[in-house]
């Protein structure tokens, strides 16, 4: 991949060990990698909360024909766009990371919670979920002993 031409056309977009970090346009720029180059199979995408309450999606690419991997980075605050119009294998991603972290995902009309119950308040994974909450609690009092 020509990492200058791509800062070119994706202004702002750095890249850091393995991995490309993007600004903005996350869409944009996953739409022109899969168009322009060999990377056809998405991994998967996984968040990480920072200190500052702000969510790194990292989006993991794989071309099987040049069998290399690529990583696509951008931190969000509570909305990301969707890219499962190029990638439909994205829902179960975008459902989990909406489920645990909250972020919405613009453009994916089938966000839904996938592990939690749709009155479920709060987000599990967030750093300011309330660790003392009753629902996390363990109920050993129905463990018999054999």
């Amino acid at each position: 991949m020509d990492i200058i031409k791509f800062q070119n056309i994706f202004d702002g977009a750095e890249l850091s060990g393995e991995r490309i970090i993007l600004k903005q346009d996350l869409h944009e720029a996953i739409k022109y990698v899969h168009e322009n180059y060999t990377y056809k199979i998405l991994k998967d995408i996984t968040a990480v909360e920072k200190r500052d309450g702000r969510v790194e999606l990292t989006y993991h690419l794989y071309s099987v024909e040049d069998e290399e991997d690529l990583l696509i980075s951008i931190t969000v605050k509570d909305e990301a766009e969707s890219i499962i119009d190029i990638f439909k294998s994205a829902i179960a991603d975008e459902n989990e990371i909406y489920d645990m972290f909250g972020i919405k995902f613009s453009g994916n009309d089938t966000l839904k919670r996938l592990y939690l119950p749709e009155s479920w308040e709060g987000f599990p994974l967030r750093k300011d979920y309330i660790e003392s909450d009753e629902r996390l609690a363990w109920d050993d009092s129905n463990n018999t002993q054999a």
